[in-house]
């Protein structure tokens, strides 16, 4: 297993509207590579183009939203987004997701992109609680939260359908 210390030029930046074909072709690789823990199945991700880069100049514009990708030699191997409330009561909680293409799992840079966020949402002075929810069956990710600091709040029964079968989740949450 190779740490992320020492991928080859792993870079983790910011998304732009320009990344918006990128983003999408790494949605739909990751859903065919892990149709079991997304909440999309194979052929369901049906953003524009437009939409992506709506998304991502809005989440580039918004002081409780971020998009980030993680690059290895230009190309896109993980991402993460973080969206925030729209109210006055809420702004302060953000919703996480995060992928990894699978040929770069166990490798950290999902940690490392979970850590950029936490980072990013401590010096945003607007979020203070980052929240998740991960499919019980996805050990590899459930690892990485806690080891960062998630805690359980929850568990919803049944809450998905995969392969005619229902499955649970985990909510999970960290307070800033």
């Amino acid at each position: 297993m190779t740490s992320a210390a020492t991928l080859p030029s792993l870079t983790i930046r910011r998304a732009t509207a320009d990344d918006a074909a990128a983003c999408i072709e790494h949605a739909r690789q990751v859903i065919d590579e892990f149709p079991d823990n997304l909440s999309f199945a194979p052929g369901e991700f049906d953003y524009t183009l437009e939409q992506e880069q709506k998304f991502l100049g809005d989440a580039a514009n918004t002081d409780n939203a971020l998009f980030l990708l993680a690059l290895i030699d230009g190309q896109i191997v993980g991402l993460l987004n973080y969206t925030g409330g729209k109210r006055q009561c809420n702004r302060h909680a953000v919703v996480l997701g995060v992928s990894v293409r699978k040929e770069w799992c166990d490798r950290g840079i999902g940690t490392a992109l979970v850590r950029a966020a936490i980072d990013h949402a401590r010096a945003s002075g607007v979020v203070k609680r980052i929240d998740l929810a991960v499919f019980t069956h996805n050990e590899r990710a459930i690892h990485v939260y806690r080891k960062l600091g998630f805690i359980e709040e929850g568990h919803r029964r049944a809450c998905a359908l995969k392969n005619g079968q229902y499955i649970d989740d985990l909510i999970m949450a960290m307070l800033l």
